[in-house]
């Protein structure tokens, strides 16, 4: 039966504003600041294969991350993303097919910064259609302990290069853009391409329904082990199974080459310079958690 799966170990920002993000620039002085929440509790990922497998710990993983966007030029745009995570693993050993995890690990929890991400984006054309280009890189400041394999982000630097373009029309009540970028991942990590689309809805300018469709692939070229253990058959030596029983993949936080095509919808309530912002994502991909991730929002735009 198809799971769905939760994208928030993956994406950087789950719940924005109607047009935060995308081509559209801040004008100069003018900005926009979200505090955002995440949960995700889960008990099974999406292996190597694609196949939903059962953990041998129940995992949560809780997020709390501070977002800004801030005009520099009318043309040219910061952001800035400060994520706090806090993740752990239950004391139960649960039960189940023990036939990809024949081992466990022990439980723990762990708090600390996920990595940190600082950008640019620029506005080359802003006309009926809008085209901008940007770069975000993602700091290597992530917390890893390797007795219970709990990770608050990738243990490597990211140099993300990315085109958006969009436009909006029904008398701007309806808005859409993509965005398509190559991530660039030190520390033998594999490279990854990624994309995220949005269709946004809005009968008053005020109240936002937005579809929210988002992938991203490795390029499967990086080394970095998540410390496989090939498992040979008792009745062929010379045998290896081909599944990763690796210890990274007892949580499924941040192991290498993940990928993801996921959806998702979010509900954005605008009251003045305050936004409310609510959104929950599914989807199907390898290595990735199979739940789906409930966000919640607050943000300021001035």
């Amino acid at each position: 039966m198809t799971r769905t799966f939760t994208l928030v170990l993956l994406l950087t920002i789950c719940v924005q504003s109607a047009f935060a993000g995308g081509p559209w620039p801040r004008n100069k002085k003018s900005g926009y600041a979200q505090l955002g929440f995440t949960y995700v509790g889960y008990n099974s990922f999406f292996n190597d294969a694609g196949k939903v497998t059962p953990l041998r710990r129940y995992v949560t993983d809780f997020t709390t991350q501070a977002y800004l966007e801030y005009g520099l030029t009318d043309k040219l745009t910061l952001t800035a993303n400060l994520p706090f995570k806090y993740v752990s693993t239950g004391d139960a050993i649960l039960n189940g097919d023990t036939t990809y995890f024949k081992d466990t690990l022990q439980s723990g929890n762990l708090f600390g910064l996920s990595n940190v991400t600082f950008g640019l984006k620029y506005n080359i054309i802003k006309k009926k259609v809008l085209f901008s280009a940007g770069f975000n890189a993602e700091a290597n400041v992530a917390k890893y302990d390797s007795l219970t394999t709990l990770r608050t982000g990738p243990s490597a630097w990211v140099f993300h290069p990315y085109l958006s373009v969009g436009t909006s029309f029904v008398q701007g009540k309806l808005y859409t853009f993509l965005d398509a970028g190559y991530r660039v991942r030190l520390n033998n990590y594999s490279d990854e391409v990624d994309f995220n689309f949005e269709l946004g809805y809005s009968w008053n300018y005020k109240t936002y329904f937005i579809l929210s469709v988002s992938g991203r692939f490795s390029m499967q070229e990086g080394s970095y082990n998540n410390n496989v253990t090939p498992v040979v058959d008792e009745t062929d030596p010379n045998s290896e199974s081909l599944h990763p029983f690796g210890r990274d993949l007892h949580t499924s936080l941040y192991p290498n080459n993940q990928q993801y095509v996921g959806y998702g919808l979010k509900f954005i309530q605008k009251i003045k310079k305050v936004h409310l912002n609510a959104a929950v994502y599914f989807g199907t991909g390898n290595m990735v958690a199979a739940t789906p991730s409930y966000n919640l929002g607050v943000a300021y735009e001035w």
